[in-house]
């Protein structure tokens, strides 16, 4: 309850940022608790179509599992998408305890505009003001502008985006991986988290045209 009310004193924020930046920014409060259900408070959800309850990204549950805000406070503008293709600026500010443990996260999604970098500059500087005092210990994401994170509504989405991710590291296609391929596939999407949503298994065990229990396996596989 401490970690809910905690998170509950951002959502002035989330109205602030919405109301200064306008409607093409979208801004929202996730409740990492429950990865599935995490949006607790948005503004200007019609960008990605999300809405009160939908689950955490494909990048937040990677970041979530890595452990990344244990070593910085936010990463700032990095390039994210829509289901229908919109291209967005994002930054994720990490909300911690006093113990460093997160407890949720504070997301700034602005549409890209003919002028990329009047998007970027303004979440840069955004961020930075709101967070002053942590600025110095926030990382840009870039990996040469390459969709970092896809904003879906649905958690049968967010897997489907984790697959694909892991999917373009590799240069066969799925019928023809070999089998520490496959291994390595399945081992590579639970280290990022993908797993912690439930259906997760059936849905790799479905493109790998292989069983559950083979991707658990894989899983249990050094």
């Amino acid at each position: 309850m401490k970690s809910k009310r905690l998170l509950e004193t951002y959502i002035p924020l989330v109205n602030f940022i919405a109301d200064l930046i306008g409607p093409h920014c979208e801004v929202l409060l996730h409740d990492i608790v429950d990865v599935q259900e995490s949006v607790m408070a948005i503004r200007n959800g019609y960008i990605s179509g999300r809405t009160l309850g939908c689950p955490l990204t494909d990048l937040g549950i990677e970041l979530l599992e890595n452990k990344a805000y244990l070593h910085q406070n936010a990463l700032i503008n990095y390039l994210s998408c829509t289901a229908n293709g919109e291209k967005l600026r994002s930054s994720t500010y990490f909300i911690k305890d006093e113990n460093n443990e997160l407890l949720g996260m504070l997301c700034v999604n602005i549409l890209i505009s003919q002028d990329n970098q009047i998007a970027k500059d303004l979440t840069t500087k955004l961020m930075r003001i709101l967070f002053e005092n942590q600025a110095a210990e926030t990382s840009a994401v870039n990996e040469e502008e390459k969709i970092v994170e896809s904003l879906n509504t649905s958690v049968e989405n967010v897997v489907e985006s984790a697959i694909k991710k892991v999917l373009e590291q590799y240069d066969v296609p799925v019928e023809r991986m070999s089998l520490d391929e496959r291994i390595s596939f399945v081992q590579r999407l639970n280290n990022n988290g993908i797993f912690k949503i439930k259906g997760a298994i059936a849905k790799v065990a479905s493109v790998l045209q292989t069983s559950e229990s083979t991707i658990y396996r894989y899983l249990s596989s050094k």
